[in-house]
């Protein structure tokens, strides 16, 4: 079906259609005309029905998510799990997803102004990363609040703006892992970080030295360690650690890509996990279940963040609200009481 077949049903030029379709700004189409133009292109199924019925209301029917991601997104597990909690609410609600990622230049290259304004999608869920920058986060929030558009932000946000949100409460959740050590009687607890330029490092190490501070135990900057989310890395950092501390009886591992390494590095040594040293991992992941021996670890519940997001976009209720999710502490075989040496 072509546009010059439902031009010639409706009596009008396949320009008039055009305009019609791309619902054009400025367009002097008469809505007696732009009707029968919806009404052409819904008798003869073109593109097909659902064009008809976007133009009539205005709206696109299509929901964008953005993420501002450096590396390919579907081979991390956090972002497959909040996808899917996403999409399972969009598609029940009717929605189409559009997603629009890219490498750390995406905001340069197509901002998200740009998308708002060409009314490609009729909300936004924005999802931050762990190396999305502060400034990057305040000035699209100052941008999208000037347009009055809707959207809802998800994860790693912690200013003080009036807005839609869903995360978790990184620091605490530091808090509870490095806690959970101390309660079974461990006082030298490592902790392997991810990127130290990155804000959520800083909530993570503020959780951990609150845990020590609650308990009384010294802190010990010399045995809070960046390992960059790197497998490697983090191979490396816990042999260092382990070799010049001999004291350490625990790690806590804050990135699920960082605790096999720590792991391996452990038994390479010769120790034992959990009788000499015991781990816990942040985040919990099907891996963790798998290793040997299976990893304690954070569970935080993706899917379900993913899933609030998209029905906080989509609700009525114009209101902003932030919502942050509480997280679980799985235990697993990785962690014991400390034994005295």
């Amino acid at each position: 079906m072509t546009l010059k077949e439902v031009a010639k049903i409706a009596g009008v030029s396949h320009t008039t259609v055009s305009l019609v379709i791309n619902n054009a700004e400025g367009s002097r189409v008469s809505q007696r005309t732009r009707n029968r133009v919806l009404k052409a292109i819904s008798k003869l199924d073109f593109n097909p029905n659902l064009t008809a019925k976007r133009l009539a209301s205005g709206k696109t029917n299509s929901i964008g998510l953005y993420i501002p991601f450096v590396l390919p997104i579907f081979r991390n597990y956090t972002i497959v799990e909040m996808v899917t909690g996403i999409q399972d609410i969009v598609y029940e609600k009717g929605f189409d997803l559009v997603l629009f990622s890219g490498s750390k230049n995406l905001y340069r290259d197509r901002p998200l102004t740009q998308i708002v304004k060409q009314n490609t999608v009729d909300g936004l869920i924005i999802f931050n990363t762990r190396d999305t920058k502060q400034h990057f986060i305040n000035r699209y929030i100052r941008e999208l609040n000037e347009l009055k558009f809707n959207y809802v932000i998800l994860q790693y946000y912690w200013g003080n703006e009036n807005i839609k949100y869903v995360g978790v409460d990184y620091e605490k959740d530091a808090l509870k892992a490095t806690s959970y050590l101390i309660s079974l009687g461990h006082k030298n607890i490592a902790l392997l970080t991810g990127l130290p330029h990155a804000p959520v490092t800083s909530k993570i190490i503020n959780g951990y030295k609150r845990a020590l501070q609650n308990s009384s135990i010294k802190i010990r900057d010399k045995l809070i360690v960046n390992a960059d989310y790197d497998y490697q890395m983090a191979y490396e950092k816990t042999r260092m650690i382990l070799n010049n501390h001999l004291s350490v009886t625990s790690f806590f591992t804050a990135g699920y890509e960082m605790a096999p390494g720590c792991l391996k590095a452990i038994k390479d040594l010769g120790l034992n996990v959990p009788r000499d040293i015991s781990i816990v991992a942040y985040i919990d992941n099907e891996i963790m279940a798998l290793m040997d021996p299976p990893l304690t670890a954070i569970k935080i519940p993706y899917y379900d963040l993913g899933k609030t997001a998209a029905e906080l976009l989509l609700e009525k209720d114009p209101k902003k609200k932030r919502i942050i999710f509480e997280t679980e502490l799985v235990l697993r075989d990785s962690t014991t009481r400390m034994r005295k040496r």
